[in-house]
């Protein structure tokens, strides 16, 4: 059986992976600007890995709720997605 506290752990963890992602850009634009490509590729893996992570966290958020019956609720669907 999965718990409420399950898919809230699982939940924070994706929440916290979809957060790390989001300032990735700047940061690879601004070392590319400086001529750092090292940093750069570093920091483009790093994005990589994060998003591996969500969309393992994706995948497991999605097998709890459907473990639940919690995905449809009054004819609505939550779909949800990691973009690449």
């Amino acid at each position: 059986m999965v718990t409420g506290t399950v898919r809230r752990d699982v939940t924070e963890v994706l929440l916290g992976v979809l957060r790390s992602i989001e300032p990735y850009e700047a940061c690879i634009v601004e070392a590319e600007r400086d001529g750092d490509l090292e940093v750069a590729t570093f920091l483009r893996e790093l994005r990589r890995q994060d998003i591996v992570r969500a969309r393992e966290a994706t995948r497991l958020l999605k097998r709890s709720l459907g473990r639940a019956n919690v995905v449809e609720m009054g004819g609505a669907h939550a779909e949800l997605s990691v973009g690449s």
